[in-house]
């Protein structure tokens, strides 16, 4: 089974060949294979990251589709760590 994990999407600027890439990557997995994807921008503001909303709307449209969409909210475990509210123990520490 084949799954790709694309974490933090928008996070940094892309380039058009980047856009160019990552819209085929998901039009070649669009409804055979799975995909994870995490950002903290709504879809309404994937344009800006993807400089064009050309491209960004058929990504998010063949995202979508099919989606289980999960919207998490709170506060930084990273944050809560460093003013020292938090135990320091998260995903993947022990």
């Amino acid at each position: 089974y084949d799954l790709i994990v694309v974490d933090e999407l928008g996070y940094l600027p892309m380039s058009r060949q980047s856009n160019h890439n990552l819209f085929q990557l998901i039009h070649a997995m669009y409804e055979f294979r799975s995909i994870i994807l995490t950002t903290n921008k709504d879809f309404t503001r994937w344009g800006d990251f993807f400089i064009d909303e050309n491209v960004a709307v058929p990504i998010v449209d063949r995202l979508i589709h099919h989606a289980q969409i999960f919207m998490l909210g709170g506060e930084s475990y990273r944050l809560r760590q460093k003013l020292g509210g938090g135990s320091g123990v998260g995903v993947g520490q022990n």
